[in-house]
């Protein structure tokens, strides 16, 4: 399904629930209106005026106690929706690295003191070429541990952790890209101070939550040399309009609007400040990758043109044809590595070549 279909549902889907609201709100004042008709008619010694007026009074309550009390649900649950969803998680998997191939290794999120953890994978041959891998909400660092092996194999050192909120990670809660943002710089600043990085060859590569953090990290760290997203949206209020329903199991209207803002109470979160579509064009002119698949319901696949449409060159667009959300690198591990190992790879050698070169 083209995702402009699927935004067109979600237009309509919303069209017909105001239409439902306001058809019930009607079917009540026509059932009030008509029993004041009947009482009124039926009371003969009453003032027809005060009558009127009487149950006139009563039906505006009894529609203000409804209203009233449909907006207390729906406000409720969507706090409730915010704080499940946001809420810290535990460790996702249980794979864990080679016995002695790992280090375990903490530092900070920049701008804060929240304590992020994670495995250093060390090169054989140091210093190296790092890459910082992220993974995406609800998950953790063992997302990425089948790639940290590849490229540790490849020769690179790897720093894959755990996001604010996840794994052995600090944090109440995630905030979908916006403060996970501090957490890559945090960590793009730990592997720069380690004598086993080389560091001119620092690369980050991200899913979805991931990507859209590795996007807005690069717009403001020039050591990142090279970035790779997959998955990442443009505009989060966009992508959530496009998959609330789908994720959270309940209409986008009215719950969404309300949850948006809760999340600015609950987690600190505008979500109109989710927004990796005004700031990559600052990457430039740093090589950028950005992968995607074409059936993915989670973020529209419009989401990786419009982001390259905004970015500068150097730049490659990888669209999946039969990838779900991350699908490629989950379908196809080695065939994923590959595509993207070269990317990384081809980025690097530039920048070796460009140090090496004699200045004047």
């Amino acid at each position: 399904m083209e995702p402009h279909s699927r935004g067109g549902t979600n237009v309509r889907a919303k069209t017909y629930a105001e239409k439902s609201n306001s058809e019930q709100f009607l079917r009540f004042m026509v059932w009030s209106i008509s029993l004041m008709a009947v009482e009124a008619r039926a009371t003969q010694t009453t003032n027809p005026g005060q009558t009127l007026l009487r149950y006139a009074l009563w039906a505006t309550a009894a529609t203000l106690g409804v209203s009233g009390a449909a907006t207390a649900a729906i406000t409720a649950a969507s706090g409730f929706l915010v704080y499940q969803y946001a809420r810290a998680r535990g460790q996702w998997g249980t794979d864990e690295p080679p016995e002695g191939v790992a280090e375990e290794v903490t530092f900070s999120s920049e701008s804060d003191s929240i304590r992020l953890s994670g495995w250093f994978f060390r090169a054989s041959e140091v210093p190296a070429p790092t890459v910082v891998l992220c993974h995406g909400i609800w998950t953790g660092r063992r997302e990425c541990l089948p790639l940290a092996l590849r490229f540790q194999a490849a020769g690179y050192n790897v720093l894959t952790f755990d996001f604010r909120a996840h794994g052995l990670s600090e944090g109440r809660f995630t905030s979908v890209g916006l403060h996970e943002t501090n957490d890559v710089l945090g960590a793009v600043k730990y592997v720069k101070s380690r004598p086993e990085v080389d560091p001119a060859r620092i690369g980050v590569v991200g899913f979805s939550m991931g990507a859209a953090a590795t996007i807005q990290a690069a717009a403001r760290c020039p050591d990142i040399a090279v970035v790779v997203a997959d998955s990442a949206y443009a505009s989060f209020v966009d992508a959530a309009r496009y998959s609330f329903r789908l994720v959270t199991r309940v209409p986008h209207f009215p719950i969404a609007p309300m949850a948006m803002r809760w999340a600015k109470w609950i987690v600190n979160v505008d979500a109109n400040q989710l927004r990796p579509i005004d700031v990559i064009g600052q990457i430039a002119p740093r090589p950028l990758l950005i992968a995607h698949g074409e059936l993915d319901e989670i973020v529209p696949v419009r989401h990786a043109h419009t982001l390259f449409k905004a970015a500068g060159e150097p730049k490659e667009l990888w669209i999946d044809p039969v990838a779900h959300h991350v699908g490629a690198r989950d379908s196809d591990t080695d065939a994923y590595f590959a595509r993207i190992e070269r990317f990384v790879g081809e980025a690097f050698s530039r920048v070796a070549s460009e140090c090496a070169r004699p200045t004047s």
